[in-house]
């Protein structure tokens, strides 16, 4: 059951008027367990109050909330609901309708993500499309299978060793999460926008080597025969059995490693601008590679912050406005252009986690007086 304040930041969130702080708070509440689901039957409600002020039937729909009211499933938390729908049910009786009903009639001013394909390169360079929703083999040229999808994910575990390297290219766009087991059992994560080049099986006697555009989590599994591999163009990431996660994004200044168990090694891949040939990650530690200055810096950090996405969480602390705004393109798969420079480098702590694309702008615009217009499905900040 929430709590008065749990509730008061609640309806603050539900009326766009939570500060930054408070949606932090909501966010850590909202993972404990059991209060997701009393969250998404706040939203519910919400969605219904909201929903009936432009509907035809007023009375009806007053009768209906009347009843779910009285449902035993909200019982429990019968307090704040009362409170909340009562307000609800005033405003229907004296006709009044939230100012962002009206917004949302206006259907120039809705964002509609882009939706885009998942696709596989096969060994012969052949593309083909996963969709998340499906149980397939995928096969090679040969009508061989080399893999097993199950939903949101590629299992290429226990395939027979090849002779030589075929690799398969994994393509996961914006708005988008897949993840795959490969060969000798490790599995990794992709997050929107990213791309995992890597063979259909290892060869024995020979390192285990990936290659990583974008953000992956990975979970390596532990052979001390064959080191483990991650290709970011500038750096490699060698392990032989870890959990960390990689960001990679050509847009983002920093390659990222962040060491969640195990031990890594950070390898540069051309030297000349350093005077360190490699640099050692113990667990809680961030490795952070500069793009222009060739430097890596080692960082305390909490892993979780890194990891969030995970679980469809976007966290960030002391974090420039560019970056979220880049975040945000590839998690919701929209388009943010951003007139004011001086806003680009201001730094934001926020958190986001089961909100649309549509209420992290309003929450921008409310809590930190962004404003913005949606021009042709983009969107536009003043």
């Amino acid at each position: 059951m929430a709590g008065s304040e749990e509730e008061k930041i609640i309806l603050k969130y539900l009326s766009n008027n939570a500060t930054a702080k408070e949606l932090d708070a909501l966010s850590d509440w909202i993972l404990k367990e059991g209060n997701t689901k009393i969250f998404q039957e706040y939203i519910q409600l919400h969605f219904e109050i909201i929903t009936s002020m432009n509907g035809p039937d007023t009375d009806k729909i007053k009768q209906k909330l009347l009843q779910k009211i009285k449902r035993d499933k909200l019982r429990r938390n019968l307090t704040g609901f009362m409170k909340y729908a009562a307000i609800g049910l005033l405003l229907i009786s004296l006709g009044l309708f939230f100012q962002q009903v009206g917004s949302l009639a206006d259907e120039t001013d809705v964002l509609i993500p882009k939706e885009e394909a998942i696709t596989i390169i096969l060994g012969n360079g052949r593309i083909e499309t996963l969709r998340a929703n499906e149980n397939r083999n995928v096969k090679d040229e040969d009508g061989n299978i080399i893999s097993t999808q199950n939903n949101s994910q590629l299992n290429y575990a226990g395939k027979a060793e090849n002779q030589k390297l075929i690799y398969n290219t994994l393509n996961v766009p914006y708005g988008k999460k897949f993840d795959v087991v490969l060969s000798d059992g490790t599995h990794v994560y992709l997050n929107s926008g990213s791309s995992l080049r890597y063979p259909i099986s290892f060869i024995r006697g020979a390192s285990r080597q990936v290659f990583l555009t974008g953000e992956a989590y990975f979970d390596v599994t532990e052979d001390k025969k064959h080191p483990f591999i991650v290709n970011t163009n500038a750096i490699d990431i060698q392990v032989l059995g870890t959990k960390f996660n990689v960001s990679n994004y050509p847009e983002d200044d920093n390659i990222n490693t962040v060491l969640v168990e195990g031990v890594v090694k950070l390898q540069r891949t051309e030297k000349k601008s350093s005077n360190l040939d490699s640099v050692m990650l113990e667990p809680g530690h961030k490795g952070e590679w500069n793009k222009d200055n060739n430097h890596i810096t080692v960082l305390n950090v909490d892993t979780s912050l890194y990891t969030a996405w995970l679980g469809g969480k976007l966290v960030f602390r002391n974090t420039t406005f560019k970056q979220i705004r880049e975040a945000l393109q590839r998690h919701y798969n929209v388009i943010i252009n951003n007139s004011n420079k001086e806003l680009e480098e201001q730094l934001f702590d926020a958190t986001f986690d089961v909100e649309t694309i549509d209420q992290v702008l309003e929450s921008f615009n409310k809590s930190w007086a962004i404003e913005y217009d949606i021009i042709e499905n983009e969107v536009i900040i003043k």
